[in-house]
């Protein structure tokens, strides 16, 4: 006589069911504290985020065509070619940002590749794409003005 295999009947199943998801949850709980507890700075662990920039705008407010002639530093990907500003046209350029750390890029305008006018500056984040500062190291010929992630490349003022 052949005997038919027994199944598993509903109550059995919904206890099994049951201490799998227990064991899940236990496994997941106890897996994220070892995380904490063995990472490297003092058990926070940073968020998931998307790679953010820095975006800062340079304007041409002059009378005079500005081209890049030095572009270096920690440029968003793809990094910015060298560009050339007519008087009232601007550029963005956008900075890496790296959480806790600054981050700086540089960047050069000459007037009309005479090189006895120019303006340096250095586009910096500090940790979030809400830190940002721009800082004119040198400057010849121009005069500029600055407004949180903007910088304004203007005629020197002769009395």
């Amino acid at each position: 006589m052949k005997e038919t295999p027994k199944l598993i009947n509903g109550k059995t199943l919904g206890v099994i069911l049951v201490l799998f998801i227990l064991v899940t949850i236990v496994t997941r709980v106890f897996s994220d504290r070892t995380q904490r507890i063995n990472s490297t700075d003092g058990g926070v662990l940073p968020p998931i985020a998307i790679a953010s920039v820095g975006d800062f705008y340079i304007y041409n407010q002059s009378n005079v065509r500005v081209d890049t002639t030095r572009l270096s530093g920690s440029f968003a990907s793809p990094p910015p070619n060298n560009n050339v500003l007519y008087p009232g046209e601007s550029y963005n350029y956008q900075v890496e940002v790296t959480a806790n750390y600054d981050r700086n890029a540089y960047v050069r305008y000459t007037a009309n590749n005479d090189n006895s006018r120019y303006i340096d500056m250095t586009l910096r984040t500090s940790g979030t794409p809400n830190y940002i500062t721009i800082i004119v190291t040198e400057i010849e010929g121009f005069s500029y003005s600055l407004n949180v992630g903007s910088l304004y490349i203007k005629n020197r003022y002769a009395p």
